[in-house]
């Protein structure tokens, strides 16, 4: 997470949130079939206000082509800032911290790891070093609470002394030992649900990056933060001065409001529990799997590294809308992509099953307003799954109603289909666009 994102354009949701994001140019993503080109798409609804259901010629067939549909997959912006080509980790702890141990052989094992390659290699990153010149022991008492202005001083008085001097692909970071609150936003960042944060900021005219982190729990939830964000800052070192990998592309834009703002390769991960997991050997530490460009649209697990056997779901007939964003600082007439329907008009969007192989059987499909992982409302929105087919697999095709009951500022509202097999669930943000 990027302490800047705080400062964010804010944007009133249709669902009743709010979300800090940033606004860049992009294309893609247009939810046309392929594969079994011949699957029926279905009508797409009546238009009327009444809900129709497709025939039953319209729910396609399973395939074994992989994946049957095209996924609608949002993609991380770049924004033109530096990318860490070959990171230099410093790993700061304070003398007395039981996990000095763990957090210097994470730093030390992170960069060359198969994780590390597969995480953040496809933005341009290197192999990340470390190494013994780089462990930095503080013999001081850990202060009661440090907020990021008390981290910035501390690296900036002990730069050259404590701390190795920085070059363009440092990461100084900074566990903080379990005595010590971080003060975030004015609160108690472990209380307040931040498990770390990276920023950077001018050390002698030269712009350098550093990753904090708290102890919110066990060693090894924090290596989990610490590969979250140290993955960030190699790929938005500077998030506030001049940003990298960061925010979606336009034809994205409910991926940023499903994620309320946090939107670098780390955040849009976080929220999805099969994203945190251990290595493997060597480097058997707990970690975050990270946002991929290229694995989403090809019907993979967005989040890698990944060998799991992934499903969604692929929405048909996506269309070019318009949101407002005037209220908040944006254009009137923001273009991104989803489906219209007015006030009181209900919509029928074809649905199609993808994966990438053969799963252990069908996956259920539901949906609900907003994202139901944070911040569930209800009220702007009805909808409702064709019960006819609930379920499908690769190739089949399902239908959601959606009944717009309240039009918002923003002028459109967002909702997620969920798809679940077992234990495992996907999403997959769509936004609503009203005339």
């Amino acid at each position: 997470m990027k302490r800047a994102l705080i400062a964010g354009l804010i944007l009133v949701l249709g669902c009743g949130g709010s979300s800090g994001t940033d606004l860049d140019s992009g294309g893609g993503g247009d939810g046309s079939i392929q594969g079994d080109g011949g699957l029926p798409q279905g009508d797409g609804g009546s238009g009327d206000g009444s809900t129709t259901t497709g025939d039953a010629g319209a729910y396609g067939a399973p395939s074994t082509t992989y994946p049957a549909f095209t996924p609608y997959m949002g993609q991380l912006s770049n924004n033109g800032g530096a990318i860490l080509t070959a990171p230099v980790l410093v790993t700061i702890t304070w003398d007395g911290d039981t996990g000095r141990a763990t957090f210097e052989g994470f730093g030390d094992g992170i960069g060359g790891s198969s994780y590390w390659s597969a995480a953040v290699g496809e933005y341009g990153v290197g192999a990340a070093t470390s190494g013994s010149a780089n462990h930095v022991h503080v013999t001081t008492a850990p202060p009661a609470q440090m907020s990021d202005g008390d981290i910035q001083t501390f690296i900036s008085s002990n730069v050259g002394s404590l701390l190795p001097q920085p070059t363009s692909q440092t990461i100084y970071v900074v566990y903080l030992s379990q005595s010590t609150t971080l003060m975030f936003n004015n609160q108690n960042a472990c209380q307040a649900g931040v498990g770390g944060y990276h920023d950077s900021f001018a050390v002698n005219s030269a712009q350098v990056a550093y990753a904090v982190l708290p102890r919110c729990g066990s060693d090894s939830q924090t290596t989990a933060a610490a590969s979250h964000e140290i993955g960030e800052a190699a790929t938005d070192p500077h998030p506030t001065s001049a940003p990298g990998i960061a925010g979606f592309d336009d034809p994205y834009l409910v991926f940023d409001l499903w994620q309320r703002g946090n939107d670098e390769n780390g955040d849009a991960c976080e929220f999805f529990q099969d994203s945190y997991y251990t290595a493997s050997q060597p480097f058997a530490y707990s970690v975050q799997r990270m946002w991929s460009n290229k694995a989403g649209p090809l019907g993979h697990s967005p989040c890698q590294p990944s060998t799991a056997t992934y499903f969604n779901m692929a929405p048909i007939g996506l269309q070019d809308i318009t949101v407002d964003l005037s209220q908040n600082g944006g254009p009137a007439a923001f273009k991104t992509k989803g489906y219209t329907a007015a006030l009181n008009q209900t919509i029928q969007i074809p649905l199609g099953f993808y994966s990438d192989a053969a799963t252990t059987g069908p996956w259920t499909v539901t949906a609900a307003e907003s994202n139901p992982l944070v911040n569930p409302v209800t009220g702007r929105l009805k909808l409702s799954v064709d019960t006819a087919k609930p379920s499908g697999v690769n190739g089949e095709i399902t239908y959601l109603n959606v009944t717009v009951t309240q039009v918002s500022p923003l002028k459109g509202e967002m909702l997620t289909v969920i798809s679940t097999l077992g234990s495992t669930k996907h999403y997959l943000p769509l936004l609503i666009g009203n005339p």
